[in-house]
């Protein structure tokens, strides 16, 4: 058995002898990490695909092809878009005006088109999500729509007619569109505690909706991003159609400042997978459902990021660092070993010169340049090498400080390393002979300038690996 020694130092990436880490007193001062990978146990195979929200800055993604270059080299095939915004051009919006009494609308679909249109042609599918809940009822319905002032919602058979029209165009359009939401963060409704009064108006929506929707079309998959609510799945099991599969979004923080780097890192891999007193995990709300309803619904996160807020003080400036990145390969890697199927990053661009006060925006493009930032970077890792069905192997770490993930993809062997600390250690690397390829993006290069690093090493090399790090080491079988 041939032994790899890594060591990390935050600030720098480098290659030295064994002589040379040994002389420097780098192997005995830092804590060691033992890391075996066991080629020949599978655990498991990879249900995850990525994606990413296509929120304001949709035209450019349809404008610009080095942005869907960008899109498609990482592999992403799930894109989430919002039908209606009320600024102009924040969004699609197809329906010119919708007349409330003939239930009927009319729509010029070019833009919706050209989108979609794009949207297939990286490999990746979109996921529409239909309408938001508005106090002044202006913002997220379609002009001419009217609202309820019982239930403060558009009509449930106004808005499901409006919803079939989307179905009904792709149909005779021939684009194949699967997923569907009804209503952006429904929460903002009926409230993070459930007003059940309100949640019951909710329902009535929806189930219209799905009932409409799937009389044009019963492949669609319909759902909305709260499924996973504990209150909301308990009810929904009993007095709901059916969904088609589980929904939530996932940040990290809620508020700037937000956790301390640690604390983000603990609910990357906790939050939405592990139940808590307000939410089901993933794992946890499948069999509630399949208990319920017989069937094992799959599983989207439709937004994720290390944080939620903005302000006068900007988003959070961690998102486009190498903490974003980090955090974003954790919740990836429990993604793959709990069977999630889809994680969407929020968003896809956004350009930095705009971003307010201390952040830059909660874009993984600049694009002001169309530069990645990390959390690019720590995808792109991940999705060009993971496929459907990929075998998952057995692999241990012997310390909490860095985490692994190790698959068989094609003819290499992939280990994924993920150091959580920015401080030295040294990982020694079992289970693995022969020559290494390494992939890894670090503090070395800044944020501003973030990239890939890689460098092919043999097995008596050692490495020292440095600081906050993502690193994708391949062999072949």
């Amino acid at each position: 058995m041939i032994t790899l020694a890594f060591s990390a130092v935050s600030g720098s990436f480098g290659l030295q002898s064994s002589s040379a880490i040994s002389a420097a007193g780098i192997i005995s001062y830092w804590p060691r990490v033992n890391v075996t990978v066991n080629i020949n146990n599978l655990i498991g195979v990879n249900n995850l695909s990525l994606g990413f929200m296509l929120d304001w800055q949709w035209k450019g993604f349809c404008d610009y092809a080095i942005r869907r270059q960008l899109a498609q080299d990482a592999n992403f095939k799930l894109i989430r878009l919002f039908d209606w915004r009320y600024q102009p051009g924040a969004s699609p919006d197809p329906c010119i005006y919708w007349n409330e009494t003939t239930r009927t609308g009319i729509f010029d679909w070019r833009d919706v088109d050209l989108l979609v249109d794009r949207i297939f042609e990286i490999g990746a599918e979109p996921l529409i999500c239909l309408g938001r809940y508005s106090p002044s009822h202006t913002e997220y319905y379609p002009k001419g729509m009217a609202v309820n002032p019982a239930t403060d919602l558009p009509y449930p058979e106004s808005f499901a007619a409006y919803a079939r029209e989307w179905v009904k165009h792709f149909k005779e359009t021939g684009k194949l569109v699967r997923f569907y939401e009804i209503f952006n963060e429904p929460f903002s409704y009926f409230g993070w505690s459930v007003d059940y009064v309100k949640l019951g108006y909710f329902k009535d929506l929806f189930n219209v909706c799905a009932r409409a929707m799937r009389a044009e079309n019963p492949n669609v998959m319909i759902s909305f991003d709260f499924t996973t609510a504990k209150k909301v799945l308990d009810y929904w099991v009993i007095y709901g159609e059916d969904i088609d599969y589980l929904d939530a979004h996932k940040y990290d923080c809620n508020s700037i400042p937000g956790f301390d780097d640690a604390e983000v890192f603990k609910r990357a891999e906790e939050r939405r997978f592990l139940s808590d007193s307000t939410f089901y995990g993933f794992n946890d709300a499948q069999r509630i459902w399949l208990n319920a309803r017989g069937k094992l619904l799959p599983t989207v996160i439709s937004e994720s990021n290390i944080n939620s807020a903005y302000g006068e003080a900007g988003t959070d400036p961690r998102m486009v660092q190498i903490i974003g990145a980090v955090r974003t390969a954790l919740v990836l890697r429990v993604g793959i070993l709990t069977g999630l199927n889809y994680h969407l990053y929020y968003e896809f661009s956004n350009s930095a010169s705009q971003a307010s006060g201390g952040g830059y925006g909660f874009g993984m493009i600049n694009s002001d340049n169309n530069k990645p930032w990390y959390p690019y970077y720590a995808q792109k890792l991940v999705g060009q090498n993971l496929a459907l069905n990929d075998p998952i192997l057995e692999v241990s770490s012997s310390s909490e400080d860095v985490r692994v993930l190790a698959w068989r993809n094609n003819m290499k062997i992939n280990i994924l390393l993920i150091c959580k600390v920015n401080e030295t250690r040294v990982v020694n690397l079992r289970g693995i002979t022969g020559q290494l390829t390494l992939h890894w993006i670090d503090n070395t290069i800044p944020f501003t300038e973030a990239a890939i690093q890689n460098k092919t090493i043999n097995t008596e090399e050692a490495l020292q690996l440095r600081g906050y790090t993502v690193m994708l080491l391949q062999a072949n079988v």
